[in-house]
């Protein structure tokens, strides 16, 4: 009996020490891209654009998605996803974002359909929108006093290519490529960036997620023709975002909480919710439950803002809607459908 309990404990120190050089190589993996994002010169906020989301399931859920559930949208969130779908997906979402302010389009293609003996699994495509209208363009009269000439529309494009694949049959990796197009009325800028992703099932019920948005470090370029001199070039500093699903099933009845985080080293200090010197993070938190994988409900909290929403599956098609509230903008409303075959 004395001889079962040392080999039972035995085999839990091994499966705790693989567990943990797992985690410490992850460790390791943030804090080098942290190191060369903070090595790095780089323009605060330059990326925010494309920092809104996509979909209206994650929406609803706070944003906390790095880690699943995975639905269409999972190109933009974590391209590693894309292995835990099946057969052909697109999905197509609209947001009238903080009122009436911001229009936020978001279309995505992804083939899931595995591959044996393959490292790469599925791919996928993916076009990002945000604009809207009223910048005005101005000048000064006889008296120096500006008036309006006219209103210019201004527009942030999207184009994405994703690829994902499994290692060894445990890590689940993506990798995005992205091209950005920038309308201000006045100027427009063009630029490239790459997004990781990496999944880890650490258990039945648990899977680990980290995403690390423009990890080379993005650029938008600019014409120049309105700027200064030494101000028509921008550089994105990475994210990273580590996330965790804890996944259960009751019967009919599944219940879902996620976590993520965004950890950015721009110096952004208050207007983050934790910072310390350059670096800072702000934090998802999202629940979902579920009754026969047809019917969803919804809440989280997207860096302190409330969110809600549900959504119904029928055969292969899902609608899913959102909200999120916002104190000081107007509240936003998100709505997408997607389909599989």
């Amino acid at each position: 009996m004395n001889q079962i309990k040392i080999n039972c404990l035995n085999i839990s120190r091994v499966h705790f020490y693989y567990h943990y050089k797992k985690m410490n190589k992850l460790i390791f993996f943030i804090l080098s891209v942290g190191f060369l994002a903070v090595t790095a010169k780089a323009s605060k906020f330059s990326g925010d654009a494309f920092s809104l989301g996509a979909g209206a399931r994650p929406m609803a859920m706070g944003g906390a998605t790095i880690a699943g559930p995975f639905d269409p949208s999972t190109l933009y969130w974590n391209p590693a996803g894309m292995n835990y779908l099946s057969e052909k997906h697109i999905i197509a979402m609209h947001a009238e974002t903080f009122g009436s302010l911001l229009n936020h389009d978001y279309l995505s293609y992804i083939n899931a359909v595995k591959k044996e003996n393959s490292i790469f699994q599925s791919f996928g495509f993916y076009f990002y929108y945000l604009g809207g209208g009223g910048i005005k363009i101005t000048a000064l009269d006889n008296n120096n006093r500006p008036y309006v000439v006219k209103e210019e529309s201004h527009g942030d494009y999207l184009l994405a290519a994703s690829l994902s694949g499994r290692l060894k049959g445990k890590f689940d990796f993506g990798l995005t490529a992205k091209i950005i197009y920038r309308d201000l009325g006045t100027e427009s800028g063009q630029g490239l960036t790459l997004d990781a992703g990496l999944l880890y099932q650490f258990s039945q019920e648990i899977k680990l997620g980290l995403m690390v948005n423009d990890i080379t470090t993005g650029f938008i370029r600019y014409s120049g023709k309105t700027f200064d001199d030494g101000s028509n070039f921008e550089t994105i500093y990475p994210t990273v975002k580590p996330g965790i699903t804890y996944k259960r099933n009751i019967n009919n009845f599944t219940a879902l909480f996620a976590l993520s985080g965004d950890i950015k080293f721009e110096n952004l200090k208050e207007s983050s919710q934790y910072w310390s010197g350059p670096l800072s993070m702000d934090t998802h938190f999202g629940w979902e439950a579920g009754y026969n994988d047809i019917v969803f409900a919804r809440a989280g909290f997207d860096i302190g803002r409330f969110t809600a929403g549900g959504g119904f599956k029928v055969k292969n098609g899902a609608i899913d809607f959102a909200f999120l509230n916002h104190d000081e903008l107007d509240q936003t409303f998100r709505i997408s459908a997607s389909y599989n075959w």
